[in-house]
């Protein structure tokens, strides 16, 4: 299960702080959420503090553009080397 919790910060940033599982069958629900952002003129951050794990679906979605582009923040080691991050 996954839950997004949407809080702006600013005018222009919204950040999604997740928590759970994301996993290939909420990607889609994480994905409207994300172009809520967008569509709103918003620049929108991802965050994964209390993420605990990404399946391969779901690691392969969040590598696609638009979400590679995201900022995302507070990964795991885990969800760093899932989505091929750097650092």
């Amino acid at each position: 299960m996954l839950r997004i919790n949407a809080k702006k910060e600013g005018e222009k940033i919204k950040v999604l702080y997740l928590e759970g599982k994301i996993c290939q069958g909420w990607i889609r629900e994480l994905e409207l959420e994300i172009n809520k952002g967008i569509e709103g003129g918003e620049k929108v951050s991802l965050d994964f503090s209390k993420v605990s794990y990404v399946d391969e679906q779901a690691a392969e979605m969040l590598n696609q553009p638009p979400l590679k582009e995201l900022e995302k923040r507070n990964c795991s080691l885990f969800i760093r080397t899932m989505l091929n991050m750097e650092g």
